[in-house]
């Protein structure tokens, strides 16, 4: 291992946030858009600059140590990256299916900790690491502005309900019913107006008119 295989994982996670910037900053229209991506949206640059940091001290203090410690921190964070930009890919587009019915579906290619936030929260989380062990990767306000994006992030509400991995798939984003019968035995729905009769045996129904007798 060495200090030029650390600076070529942060160059290529750099370059995936930098991606992932470039997609959220061409929303036009923010219709649809779940709330937590304009929030971890706001993070990103903070990722960049972290980043640029980490690549500045590994430069000039590369050894053994640090770059055993480092290769497996920056791996995940380029995994979580590459993961957050698909999302974003995803989602940012206002034509097509619904922003929520698209990101589901991705969330769910990803399993659990595929929502926005976790994924942000992870990528953080692996850079607070590398400060706590190496407290000179950044500056001390590059360390206050992690610990308040880590705060800030770990205070968002779920962006998706516990278990939206494992869920049915049976979505509807759109106007209207949906019926589904995923057991056994008969199912009847009236979305319409007017009456609806079901039940077993035979059914006898009638209809009963009174109005003026017609002319003679």
């Amino acid at each position: 291992m060495s200090g030029a295989e650390v600076l070529g994982i942060i160059s290529a996670v750099i370059s995936i946030i930098d991606a992932t910037i470039q997609l959220s900053s061409a929303i036009k229209d923010e219709a649809g858009l779940p709330s937590n991506f304009k929030t971890v949206a706001a993070k990103l640059p903070l990722i960049t600059k972290l980043l640029d940091d980490t690549e500045r001290y590994v430069e000039e203090e590369a050894n053994d140590d640090l770059t055993s410690t480092f290769i497996p921190v920056l791996r995940d964070c380029e995994e979580k990256a590459t993961k957050l930009q698909v999302l974003f890919e995803k989602v940012v587009p206002a034509n097509g299916d619904s922003r929520a019915g698209r990101y589901i579906k991705a969330a769910r290619t990803i399993g659990k900790g595929g929502r926005v936030e976790t994924l942000m929260k992870e990528i953080l989380d692996g850079l607070q690491l590398l400060t706590i062990t190496f407290p000179k990767v950044t500056s001390r306000r590059g360390l206050e502005n992690l610990t308040k994006a880590i705060e800030e992030v770990g205070e968002m509400k779920p962006s998706l309900p516990d278990g939206f991995e494992d869920a049915a798939t049976y979505a509807h984003y759109g106007s209207g019913a949906q019926n589904v019968n995923t057991g056994v035995g008969s199912q009847y729905n009236n979305n319409s107006t007017g009456n609806q009769n079901n039940g077993p045996g035979n059914q006898y129904i009638g209809t009963n008119q009174i109005g003026m007798p017609p002319e003679s």
